[in-house]
C-alpha cells in the first residue's frame, strides 16, 4: 500500500511537470536528461546520506541507483526516471514524516502524519533549483531530533575506527589496564582516542558520565548491571537511535499546532510537548516486565479529582483474594474496599463465603473508595483503549526516586499529576488547587472535568530518548523489544 501511494504521487509529480514545462514526454524526465545531471547527483548524494538519517539507502531505487553510478543506461529511459522520482518521493517521506513501523498495538487516534505538500515541494525545488536545500527544509527543526542526529553520525564514525568491535568488558577494574572498558568509552564518545595510559582519575570521570548516559548511579563503579549495558552492541544502540530518530518524524506533524503528551515506557518518563518546546517533564511508574504497560495512541478526555479504584479482576482475584480469605471485614476496611454485585450494588462483605471464592469464580466487583489513600491517588486522567490503562495520581510517591520505575499493573503513575491536570484544563487550575488543599474526597463521590480540547496521548516504547534537559539517554530495554 505504501509503495502504491509513492507511485501514484511520483505520477502527480510527473503530472505536475508537465503542466508547468509544454515540452516533450522525452523532456519531462527529472532525473536522466543531461541537463538533469546536477540534481541527479544531489538526490544521490542525499541516498547516501541515508545510515546518517536513520533511513536504509537500500530503500531508494538502490539497483537502479547503482547501475547509473556505474555508467550502465537503462533500456527504458522514462521508466528509469519514475523510479528515481518514485524513490525520491519515498525518501523525502521518509525524511519528514519517519520511516514506517508499528510503534504502537492500538492506535486510537487512527494517526498518519501529512502536514507538508511533498510531491509539490520537490516539485518546486527541482523546477526553483533549490533542490540542494530540500532536505533542511523538510527536517524536524526540534532540539531532541538534531541530538539524536548528531548521536547517530558519532556513533558511525566510530564503527569505522579499527577498534569497532573491541572485547567484551568483563573487569570490574576501572584503571588503564582494562583496555576493553578504554574500547568502549572511546566507542561512545567519551574518549577522543584510544589511549591506554589515561589516568585513573580520568577514567573514573569517564566512566560517571558514561553511567549517566544509561541512567546508573554516577559512582565509577562496574557493576553487573553496567557492564551489562556496556556490552551491547553499538550496532544494535544505532538501531535505537534510528527507531527514535524516525519517531520523532512521525510525531512532528501533531506537535507542530497543538499540546502532545507522550508516555515513554524505558524512560519511565512523562513529556508534555508543544512544538519544539517541553512544556512539562514527570517521572512516572510504568509496568513490570510480567505485566507491561501497552504502546498506544488515544485523547485524554476527562480528568477525575478524588476517583473510585475499581480493582481490575486479576488483581482482585489473585492478589487481594487471599488475605480477604483470611479475615474479610478487616481486610475490606483497611484497604477502604466496597464489594459490589454485578448489578453494581454495595454488599455487606460479612454475608459473602469468600472461602467458596476463588480466580474461576468470583462473581464481585472490589472497588476502593474515593481519597488520599487511594491507589489512584486523587487524580486520574481518563483515555479510552482497551488496556484499561490510565494516567493517575500515587500516595506511593518514594517509588520515584528510583532510576528504573517498572513497578506497576501496567497502568501509569504520574509523580506530577497535579500541574499536568492543571496544563491540560487551565481553565479548571483554580477549582483543581481547591480541591487539592481540602485534602478529603468530596461526598457526593469524586468530580469529573471534562476537556473541551482533548489532548492526543501516544504511549511509546524508546530506548533511545532525551531526558527533560534534552541529553540523550539509553534506557533499559526492560520488555526485550530491542534484543
Amino acid at each position: 500500500m505504501v509503495k502504491s501511494r509513492m507511485l501514484k504521487r511520483a505520477c502527480l509529480l510527473i503530472l505536475f511537470l508537465a503542466q508547468y514545462f509544454d515540452v516533450a514526454a522525452s523532456q519531462q524526465m527529472c532525473w536522466l536528461p543531461t541537463s538533469c545531471a546536477a540534481n541527479r547527483q544531489l538526490l544521490f548524494n542525499y541516498f547516501e546520506q541515508s545510515a546518517l538519517l536513520g533511513l536504509d539507502q537500500r530503500d531508494y531505487a538502490y539497483t537502479l541507483v547503482q547501475q547509473l553510478k556505474a555508467g550502465i543506461v537503462p533500456i527504458d529511459s522514462a521508466e528509469a526516471d519514475e523510479q528515481l522520482s518514485a524513490a525520491a518521493l519515498a525518501f523525502f517521506t521518509d525524511v519528514a514524516y519517519g520511516t514506517k513501523v508499528t510503534r504502537v498495538g492500538y492506535d486510537g487516534l487512527k494517526y498518519t502524519p501529512d502536514c507538508l505538500d511533498i510531491p509539490n515541494l520537490l516539485h518546486h525545488a527541482l523546477s526553483d533549483n533549490t533542490f540542494g536545500q530540500l532536505l533542511n527544509r523538510l527536517e524536524p527543526t526540534g532540539p531532541e531530533y538534531r541530538a539524536i542526529k548528531s548521536m547517530i553520525a558519532s556513533y558511525t564514525q566510530r564503527l569505522q575506527h579499527n577498534s569497532s568491535h573491541p572485547a567484551k568488558v568483563s573487569s570490574d577494574l576501572v584503571d588503564s589496564t582494562n583496555h576493553p572498558l578504554i574500547d568502549k568509552l572511546y566507542q561512545l564518545g567519551y574518549l577522543d582516542t584510544i589511549c591506554y595510559n589515561i589516568s585513573e582519575d580520568t577514567l573514573r570521570n569517564k566512566v560517571r558520565a558514561m553511567q549517566g548516559l544509561f541512567e546508573f548511579l554516577e559512582d565509577a563503579a562496574l557493576r553487573r548491571g553496567v557492564l551489562e549495558e556496556l556490552n551491547i552492541p553499538l550496532e544494535k544502540r544505532l538501531l535505537e537511535l534510528k527507531h527514535a530518530l524516525n519517531t520523532f518524524r512521525w510525531l512532528n506533524c501533531v506537535r507542530k499546532y497543538q499540546s502532545v503528551l507522550v508516555v515513554n515506557i524505558p524512560a519511565a518518563g512523562l513529556y508534555l510537548y508543544q512544538g519544539d518546546s517541553l512544556l512539562l517533564y514527570s517521572r512516572t511508574i510504568v509496568g513490570k516486565e510480567n505485566t507491561p504497560t501497552s504502546p498506544l495512541t488515544s485523547r485524554i478526555d476527562e480528568i477525575i479529582m478524588y476517583p473510585y479504584w475499581t480493582v481490575p479482576y486479576k488483581i482482585a482475584t489473585r492478589e487481594l483474594l487471599p488475605g480477604i480469605k483470611g479475615d474479610p471485614v478487616a481486610y475490606l476496611d483497611a484497604g477502604n474496599y466496597q464489594v459490589l454485585d454485578k448489578s453494581g450494588r454495595i454488599l455487606d462483605p460479612s454475608t459473602i463465603n469468600w472461602q467458596a471464592l476463588s480466580s474461576t469464580n468470583f462473581p464481585y466487583t472490589l472497588r476502593q473508595m474515593n481519597g488520599c489513600d487511594n491507589s489512584l491517588g486523587i487524580i486520574k486522567l481518563n483515555f479510552f483503549n482497551p488496556y484499561s490503562t490510565y494516567l493517575h495520581d500515587t500516595p506511593g510517591k518514594s517509588y520515584f526516586m528510583f532510576n528504573k520505575r517498572y513497578f506497576s499493573h501496567g497502568c501509569i503513575r504520574v509523580e506530577d499529576a497535579i500541574p499536568l491536570a492543571k496544563l491540560l484544563l487551565p481553565e479548571e487550575a483554580q477549582r483543581i488547587d481547591s480541591l487539592v488543599k481540602v485534602a478529603a474526597a468530596p461526598q457526593k463521590g469524586p468530580v469529573v472535568m471534562p476537556l473541551q480540547q482533548k489532548t492526543p496521548v501516544f504511549i511509546l516504547y524508546e530506548v533511545a530518548w532525551p531526558d527533560q534537559q534534552g541529553n540523550i539517554r539509553l534506557y533499559d530495554d526492560v520488555y526485550n523489544k530491542f534484543r
